[in-house]
């Protein structure tokens, strides 16, 4: 599990060394990174723990807005094992107290009060799988990034 914690942390630190070098993406997918960033992250971390054969769930959960459902804010993490939940981007809420001021920049253990917020039930929660077997409008651009990530590693 410490491994597992270890790497997590590794590719969060990778892509803000990419970032800062300006290595990322093109098309300005992590140019605010983390915010806005979950989903595309955890593809990223996902696959990456694909190759080191840790295999995880994707979740992306939903919460109302200020307890209204008119523009519900996801957020997507992993799940390991269906019980810890391995989320590199939760910083991205910091700064709002409707979720809590959420502060982990790397997050490994038990679902929290914080991913409580989400409700998964019906909504997208899958095996991890590799990049290429996911359905990417531009596939090279997501190679890519992931590329440059792990130079950094």
């Amino acid at each position: 599990m410490e491994q597992i914690r270890f790497l997590a942390k590794q590719f969060r630190d990778a892509i803000e060394q990419a970032k800062e070098n300006g290595e990322t993406d093109p098309l300005g997918f992590f140019e605010k990174f983390p915010r806005g960033c979950c989903g595309d992250t955890s593809d990223l971390l996902g696959h990456f723990l694909l190759e080191k054969g840790i295999e995880t769930d994707y979740i992306c959960g939903k919460c109302p807005a200020k307890n209204h459902w008119e523009n519900p804010q996801s957020h997507a993490w992993l799940l390991l094992d269906n019980e810890t939940v391995i989320d590199i981007t939760g910083d991205q809420f910091k700064d709002d107290d409707h979720f809590l001021r959420y502060n982990h920049s790397v997050y490994f253990g038990p679902i929290d009060d914080f991913h409580n917020l989400f409700m998964t039930e019906g909504f997208n929660k899958r095996k991890s799988v590799f990049l290429n077997q996911l359905n990417l409008m531009e596939p090279h651009i997501f190679f890519d990034i992931y590329y440059k990530i792990k130079k950094y590693l």
